[in-house]
């Protein structure tokens, strides 16, 4: 009978997640399947939405975005890094190099952010820092800079380790950062790149909202079993840009999650907002 019941309960779990994910529970309350979630206006910090926004969860691939922030604010992009065995010994995903390959670090971000590639973030860390360890001490000392309270890296991929974590208002707060920076914002924005180098890569942008949603201008998702499904994005409308983040949501949920959360943030800004709520039911389906 114990376990009968707790089968049902996890069928209902599943159940009203998805009735969250397709707006069919509560329609006039915004629901969040992730475990975590901000929505932070970008021109003055200001929180839009929160739940909650300081607990510390896995990041998965979201890490990428202060990889490529370090290495954007390293002044080296046009350099060519010539990869090694090493950098290739990482779980996919992968962007596909191979050892005695030479690429520009540029490349390697591109492959960074826009196809997720592990290999490229490990080939960025040993480059810049001769280490993943050295280069987790550079991304450290940049998320203190940035006021982030509650985020430590160990590695510059996002794979879990128990001392990688970060916080839906830290990395929300990292987001906001990255943005400002030019080649940050062009390289997050880019829908398709063709590397210049014989390869001839080319990266298609695994953020589906820059398909998906209108004013969508970069952004990061990710995902790995103890993390589940992360995102950090953003978009810009009638002169109002927002950053969203959802941490350990579920499969579609993600996008789901971060339309609606847009959607109402920028609806917020418009209306001189405070800061939202979630509803029990929504807080219920999101953890796990």
């Amino acid at each position: 009978m114990a376990l009968r019941a707790s089968i049902v309960r996890s069928l209902l779990a599943v159940v009203v997640a998805a009735l969250v994910c397709m707006g069919l529970v509560n329609r006039g309350e915004a629901q969040v399947v992730a475990r975590a979630a901000v929505v932070i206006d970008s021109e003055n910090g200001r929180t839009l939405f929160a739940k909650n926004p300081d607990l510390r969860l896995y990041p998965a691939s979201t890490t990428k975005v202060m990889t490529a922030i370090v290495a954007i604010e390293s002044g080296r992009l046009d350099e060519i890094v010539v990869i090694r065995e090493s950098d290739i010994r990482v779980e996919p995903s992968v962007i596909g190099l191979v050892p005695g390959e030479r690429i520009t670090l540029r490349e390697l971000v591109y492959g960074l952010l826009l196809r997720s590639g592990n290999d490229a973030a490990r080939a960025i860390a040993r480059y810049l820092a001769g280490s993943e360890a050295q280069f987790a001490m550079m991304m450290n000392a940049k998320a203190i800079k940035l006021g982030c309270t509650a985020t430590h890296f160990t590695n510059p991929h996002g794979l879990t380790s128990t001392k990688h974590y970060t916080t839906a208002r830290d990395l929300g707060r990292i987001m906001r950062y990255a943005m400002r920076n030019p080649e940050f914002r062009e390289i997050t924005g880019t829908k398709y790149y063709r590397c210049s180098s014989p390869r001839g890569r080319e990266f298609y942008n695994k953020n589906k909202l820059l398909r998906m949603y209108k004013g969508a201008n970069g952004g990061k998702p990710g995902y790995t079993r103890a993390a589940q499904q992360t995102l950090v994005a953003s978009a810009s409308r009638a002169g109002h840009e927002l950053v969203v983040v959802c941490l350990a949501s579920r499969g579609r949920c993600l996008w789901s999650d971060a339309t609606r959360l847009l959607d109402l943030g920028f609806n917020r800004v418009a209306a001189a907002p405070v800061v939202g709520s979630v509803s029990t039911a929504a807080a219920a389906a999101g953890s796990h």
